[in-house]
């Protein structure tokens, strides 16, 4: 069964790099828990979490105060995930990368679901870690998941330029015989296990300013190449092959949903049931995506407001600004006013919310 659950071989690199860095040798370590190196070229491999948990508890072993933990978090780069790894890094800000990461967590493993979401002036990114249906054990080890929380607040910290720190970290493992000063150094806030949630809490304010890498074009690029990702990667996610045929027929008329059907080799009847199925609905898809790519669109000031309503699908601009001001409460001009001065107006992403 443990085969059955795992996680992209993007994660070899910085496990790599981490064992090098503590002189244990990757070649024979990745060798003895049957992990091919070479899988790392492969954009969408995947590696067995079973092994990768053996081979973190091994080298835990090795250097003591789970520093290996920590060591990996350190050594990670967005590039190793690949197509999310590239939109995370263009976001526009903190908050929209990890609701980014929870739409999308499926591309790094099968083994958890990630939540983020708003409580008053706090924003929680709660990691659900699936469980063995027989003995009700977490598929991932409290090695990996402490690494993973740790990875995340290491992502978080290279977006906004390094200060940023957690209000708390929650863990659902219980607590470690001994306390680690190597993990409580780096994640310089209070932690706390024995949790009823694995979860990272940050400031909302701070998660929603504009991160430095942000980059409106780029960013429209990488959603593009992400959801083309998943939709190899995910054949039972309708939504992402659903968005990918919207987002090819906007600039000719929103597609009826009768259309994408036929595309998708489904009765009309069928696609609506499965979509039901999976908690969503076509309206809904085809809101979401415009109002995706309107984001990204209007923060390109080469394109005028007509031109934005074009491609996103709609017959005139007067419904394009009505959408708009049902999107952000706001008119279109008056956004772009608004983001270009660096006065800029959050938007709220309820695709977290919707998914949960």
């Amino acid at each position: 069964m443990g085969a059955y659950y795992s996680t992209l071989s993007g994660w070899i690199i910085p496990v790599t790099r981490a064992m090098k860095a503590l002189d244990i040798d990757p070649n024979e370590t990745l060798e003895k828990f049957n992990i091919d190196p070479a899988d790392v070229n492969d954009p969408e491999g995947r590696i067995c979490v079973v092994s990768l948990g053996n081979l973190f508890e091994y080298c835990n072993k090795v250097v003591d105060d789970r520093e290996f933990n920590i060591e990996v978090a350190r050594h990670f780069h967005p590039s190793a995930l690949h197509a999310l790894g590239y939109a995370i890094q263009s976001a526009f800000s903190l908050q929209e990368a990890l609701e980014r990461v929870s739409k999308y967590k499926r591309v790094v493993s099968n083994c958890s679901n990630m939540e983020t979401y708003e409580d008053g002036d706090e924003l929680i990114v709660e990691f659900v870690v699936y469980r063995y249906p027989d003995s009700g054990r977490q598929v991932l080890s409290p090695d990996l998941i402490e690494s993973f929380l740790a990875t995340l607040v290491q992502v978080a910290r290279d977006m906004v330029g390094g200060n940023l720190e957690p209000l708390k970290v929650q863990l659902s493992t219980p607590s470690p015989r001994e306390n680690s000063e190597a993990v409580a150094s780096f994640f310089n806030c209070p932690v706390q296990y024995g949790c009823e949630r694995n979860a990272i809490v940050l400031d909302l304010a701070a998660c929603k300013e504009r991160c430095l890498g942000n980059n409106p074009v780029m960013n429209q690029i990488h959603m593009e190449m992400l959801n083309q990702f998943m939709s190899r990667v995910d054949k039972t996610n309708l939504s992402y092959l659903i968005e990918n045929k919207i987002i090819e027929e906007l600039p000719m008329g929103a597609p009826s949903q009768s259309d994408v059907a036929k595309h998708l080799g489904f009765s009309l009847r069928n696609l609506q049931r499965k979509l039901s199925e999976q908690g969503t609905c076509y309206k809904d898809i085809l809101d979401a995506t415009r109002k995706r790519l309107t984001l990204s669109y209007i923060k390109q000031p080469h394109l005028s407001i007509s031109e934005i309503s074009y491609l996103v699908g709609f017959s005139n601009v007067a419904n394009f600004n009505r959408a708009f001001k049902r999107w952000l409460g706001t008119a279109p001009g008056e956004y772009r006013q608004s983001y270009l001065s660096e006065n800029t107006i959050s938007e709220p992403d309820h695709s977290a919310q919707a998914s949960r």
